[in-house]
């Protein structure tokens, strides 16, 4: 007969089982919240180190506020740091009124072909700005601008109207392109909120402008300030933009300014770190305002019964909407595109389009030539196996933060979220003072850890939105059934969380194929990649053939969108 007390009692199975379970969880979401830590610190560490770091030749290192200091003193610094604020501000302010009129009209009234207006106001979104202002050079440049070239001929003007190489064309193109950021904070709160509240106005009397100055706007008022608040920071930390519409005519911004002071003659990395250290703080405390001031004051406007929300007629004021929504759709989608394609086809630009004179040469040269062909190639590596690391690090260390029982869950949620306050050419500097004495250097993996450390937060973002709409209980089954972490998640977890997981997935890959600024600080020659073949086009190549990779890049990208349209749909980037 067995010895009784050599039979494990269940007490006994249990603990075994519980502490095999807690020994794969900790290993998985505890790596992967050390590498995100790691990801994230050192560049970041290293940026403050080396802004407060002096170096003079033939004289020992030592620490000093030297660097910030010398800010105070330099003109064209100060200049650099007024322009960021004046090119933010305004593009704020006419992105934020467009899209604010753009969200009412779909969320609120019967607009006609709304439904459809909707996935072609995002379009945008998705697109390069850097791109965008090429083709907006195109339009709008002195001489050889499309536009200029009709509106002389229709108007019988002697000189061009119009011109995008200042500070207004700045502000106009960043306001096109950061349009559905502010739209999609907006609509996502018009969606939420329940009418009764405007009915109930609409009832008593109260009209239409009326209703909505009153009792819509300050509802939805912290929403726009979101909105706001990532339209500025997004367009500080802009770094495409200004270069391509900006630096041509001696028009700096701080982003600007800090890859000036990576390359040339000129190298200082301790005073781009600094000037870089600035501008981090200025965008952390504008996110630091939006969680802390206006996340707090989000009104809930939702009852507990079913509701739809009601279409304010417009009667006749209904077409001047859609030529607002049709009027934005030309400047940020038709023209700016219609204008690459037509320099593509051209056999040279002269500011006007010869139909008789039509070619694709210029997209045999850019699949031909090694530089484009092999940053074709590049690009589609970095996008696939970055959005896919991503993602599965977003997966464990949201995991780790909504399901896990660690102490140090909170401190995890903090740095994996640090890189949305940081402009990436900030970040990108950071990731380059690290690793530039490093095997890391001049190699793709560089370039992946940039995009990766960047981004990771938006593929977390909606996987933990899909972990907080799933029970904790679906876990706590699994594990008194016996199943091993692993198993629940490959089981239970991920079938759950795959559309999540693709959503987030699909948008890091449009995400990775055009970002500018972390690519063209962290290449080296023969790392090309779509963004940077375009930035080398415009420096080394003629126009036609810049026009040509650049469609290169907006074909790969509008077929990524349809993709993320068909498969996740606008919602997933609802804010």
């Amino acid at each position: 007969m067995r010895d009784a007390a050599a039979v494990p009692s269940g007490a006994v199975v249990a603990r075994s089982r519980a502490r095999a379970w807690l020994q794969a969880e900790t290993l998985f979401t505890g790596g992967a919240g050390l590498v995100v830590a790691a990801l994230v610190l050192l560049p970041v560490g290293m940026l403050v180190y080396t802004s407060l770091r002096v170096e003079e030749f033939g004289e020992a290192a030592y620490f000093s506020l030297e660097k910030y200091t010398d800010f105070v003193f330099s003109p064209r610094i100060l200049r650099s740091i007024g322009n960021t604020l004046l090119v933010s501000t305004g593009a704020t302010l006419v992105a934020g009124t467009f899209g604010i009129l753009l969200a009412w009209t779909h969320a609120r009234t019967n607009t006609p072909g709304r439904r459809y207006l909707e996935p072609l106001t995002l379009i945008p979104f998705f697109l390069s700005p850097y791109v965008g202002a090429i083709a907006w050079s195109y339009l709008a440049a002195p001489r050889v601008g499309l536009l200029n070239g009709w509106l002389r001929a229709g108007l019988g003007l002697g000189e061009d109207p119009l011109s995008v190489y200042n500070r207004g064309g700045i502000v106009w193109v960043l306001a096109l392109f950061f349009t559905p950021v502010m739209y999609l904070f907006v609509i996502g709160s018009l969606r939420r909120m329940d009418p009764a509240l405007e009915e109930s106005a609409r009832t008593s009397g109260s009209s239409v402008l009326q209703v909505t100055r009153r009792i819509t706007l300050p509802l939805v008022t912290p929403a726009i300030l979101s909105g706001a608040i990532l339209v500025f920071v997004s367009s500080a930390g802009e770094f495409g933009v200004p270069l391509a519409l900006g630096s041509p005519f001696k028009i700096e911004t701080m982003t600007t300014q800090i890859y000036n002071l990576t390359g040339g003659s000129a190298i200082d990395y301790n005073a781009s770190a600094a000037l870089s250290t600035v501008l981090a703080a200025l965008t952390l405390a504008f996110v630091f305002i939006h969680r802390r001031i206006v996340l707090p004051r989000s009104y809930t406007t939702i009852t507990g019964k079913g509701y739809r929300p009601a279409i304010v007629d417009l009667g006749g004021w209904r077409w001047v909407a859609l030529g607002v929504n049709l009027f934005y759709l030309l400047m940020a989608v038709l023209l700016p595109l219609l204008a690459l394609f037509l320099v593509s086809i051209s056999v040279r630009w002269e500011g006007r389009f010869e139909p008789g004179a039509i070619t694709l040469a210029n997209y045999a040269y850019v699949f031909t030539y090694p530089l484009s062909a092999r940053a074709v190639w590049n690009s589609l590596k970095l996008a696939v196996a970055g959005a896919t690391i991503c993602m599965a690090l977003a997966l464990l260390v949201g995991y780790a933060i909504h399901r896990g029982r660690g102490r140090g869950r909170a401190a995890l949620d903090v740095v994996s979220s640090l890189p949305v306050g940081f402009p990436g050419i900030v970040l990108a500097m950071g990731i380059l003072i690290a690793y530039i004495r490093t095997p890391l250097y001049s190699t793709l993996w560089i370039l992946l850890i940039g995009y990766i450390t960047r981004f990771m937060p938006y593929g977390q973002r909606m996987v933990s939105s899909m972990l907080l709409s799933l029970s904790a209980e679906l876990d706590q089954s699994s594990r008194t059934s016996g199943a091993s972490w692993l198993t629940t998640v490959r089981r239970i977890s991920l079938p759950l969380l795959r559309p999540g997981i693709l959503a987030g997935w699909l948008l890091l890959f449009v995400i990775f194929l055009r970002e500018f600024p972390i690519s063209v600080l962290l290449y080296k020659g023969g790392l090309e990649v779509l963004s940077v073949a375009v930035w080398y086009f415009v420096e080394h190549e003629t126009a036609v053939r810049t026009a040509a990779v650049a469609m290169v890049q907006v074909g790969l990208l509008l077929v990524a969108i349809l993709i993320f349209r068909r498969l996740a749909g606008t919602d997933e980037l609802s804010v």
